[in-house]
């Protein structure tokens, strides 16, 4: 996960003007069995997402931070904005396919997050940040230590 945040966040370094930016992920999270290239594709368009909510604001803050979840089974990624926000009555509807609150956008995008997310065994949310903005949460199994190697002491050689 620290890997996949801060090869995501090298893309940004021209795109961050103005916004505070925190990372906080731990050198110690155990790995997540997952297609990097898929889950770049999600971080991505939530990272787009909250600058484009924070671009009219005067304190633009971006958070992202992860850490281990459900008795350590889970890994969860939050990424948090001071932007704008969404509505209630649109929060729903947010992973639907061509629903957009952006005029320039496909609707898609979230979409597609959510179904790699899914694919990957994991959930994806949005929330109400506080005092403002939003909080996307992703969750994603990490490897469990039998499947990181091939070998097992209980089964031997496969």
């Amino acid at each position: 996960m620290r890997d996949l945040v801060g090869k995501t966040m090298s893309l940004y370094e021209d795109r961050l003007h103005g916004v505070t930016v925190l990372v906080d992920v731990p050198d110690d999270l155990p790995p997540i069995l997952m297609d990097s290239l898929q889950m770049k594709r999600v971080l991505v368009n939530l990272l787009d997402n909250a600058l484009e909510a924070l671009s009219e604001d005067s304190v633009r803050e971006l958070k992202i931070r992860c850490e281990l979840a459900r008795h350590d089974t889970m890994a969860r990624l939050i990424i948090e904005d001071t932007g704008r926000g969404i509505a209630p009555e649109d929060r729903d509807r947010l992973f639907t396919p061509y629903f957009s609150t952006r005029g320039n956008g496909t609707g898609l995008g979230l979409a597609i997050s959510s179904r790699i997310v899914s694919d990957h065994g994991g959930y994806i949310a949005a929330e109400p940040n506080s005092p403002k903005g939003t909080r996307f949460v992703v969750e994603l199994p990490v490897c469990q230590e039998s499947s990181l190697s091939m070998t097992s002491p209980a089964s031997g050689s496969r």
